[in-house]
Parts: C-alpha cells; structure tokens; sequence
C-alpha cells in the first residue's frame, strides 16, 4: 500500500511513497471517512514529499472531487493540506480545483512543518446540518 493513515488528536496524517495512483487516492479516502473518528478531525495532512511518480486519470480526479463533497456532508471542518514539490501532483492539485470548487480549505506546501502551522490555525467551525458558516463555534488546533 503507497500511503499510510496516521491518526493524531486532531486529526489524519497521511503519508505516501512509491508509485501512487488514482484508486489509491480514492482508496485512502474512504479510509478515513468511514471511521467513526472522522466527524471530529479538524485536518488531513497529505504529504506526497516521498513519492516516486503518480498516475490519476481526469476521471479518477473527478471522482476524488465527488468523495470529497461527500465527506464535506459529514463533516465540513476539516482543512486539508498538501505537501509535495513534484510538478505532476502540482498540476493534478490545479485540476481538481477546476473541477469544482474544493469542498474543504486547501492549501499546498513545500514543506511538512508549513502545513502543520497552518491546520494549527484557528478557524470558523461550519455547521454540519447545513453547511453554513456557525459563528458562535470557534476552534484552534493544537
């Protein structure tokens, strides 16, 4: 298996390596969305830093998209961040912000200890009913 789910207080680091594919994207996914932990995690971390090459198809990109907005349904406090300098996963990333509009705050970074400062940011919690911003919840991550 190319990636690996690390369960931390607060929530998933993911750590891949080798050749990665769509399916182990989607794979992952499901992973974490499944476990009963995952309405309470504030962040997933994806770090790609190790990965030696990746092949996701346009349609698997949009698939990853769909399961995405199907996890923001469960819980749309989560912040995902994604670590990597390889062009490729780069140009992926782009392509599946064209698709739709993330459904989750997402950010790419160079290096794993930018990422984790920005999930350690306080941010506005949204309801989980509707999707809207709920002003009177606020949280930090630690």
């Amino acid at each position: 298996m190319p990636y690996k789910n690390s369960w931390e207080q607060h929530g998933v680091y993911r750590k891949y390596s080798g050749q990665v594919t769509g399916s182990d994207i989607l794979q992952a996914i499901e992973e974490i969305a499944a476990d009963p932990r995952y309405d309470d995690i504030q962040y997933v971390i994806n770090d790609f830093l190790e990965i030696a090459g990746s092949q996701v198809t346009d349609q698997e990109v949009e698939l990853i998209a769909a399961m995405d907005y199907a996890a923001s349904l469960s819980n749309p406090n989560i912040r995902l961040a994604i670590v990597t300098t390889d062009p490729l996963m780069q140009q992926l990333l782009l392509q599946y912000s064209a698709v739709s509009p993330p459904s989750f705050p997402t950010e790419i970074f160079s290096d794993l200890d930018a990422s984790r400062l920005w999930v350690g940011e306080p941010f506005i919690r949204k309801s989980k009913l509707s999707g809207r911003l709920n002003p009177a919840i606020s949280c930090k991550i630690a």
